[in-house]
């Protein structure tokens, strides 16, 4: 089991940021087996679609989020 994460999406498609500490703003949705899970998941508890390699939008230029395991979020 992976420890998934979403990581908040401007409407530009950036990485959304904190303001004072330039920290990549999250939230943990916790561990699943598969990726697929995850994204299934976190279509209905974040109340978003599935565009396409775990881009999840809330609506046309409302921004997202990018579902990735702990190990990706360490990259970003």
């Amino acid at each position: 089991m992976m420890n998934y994460l979403a990581v908040f999406l401007c409407s530009d498609g950036g990485i959304a940021r904190n303001s004072n500490t330039e920290e990549v703003m999250n939230m943990q949705l916790g561990e699943f087996e598969s990726r697929d899970l995850a994204i299934q998941n976190a279509c209905v508890q974040l109340e978003c679609t599935h565009a396409k390699n775990g881009v999840l939008l809330k609506g046309e230029n409302k921004g997202g989020f990018l579902i990735c395991d702990a190990q990706e979020f360490a990259e970003l």
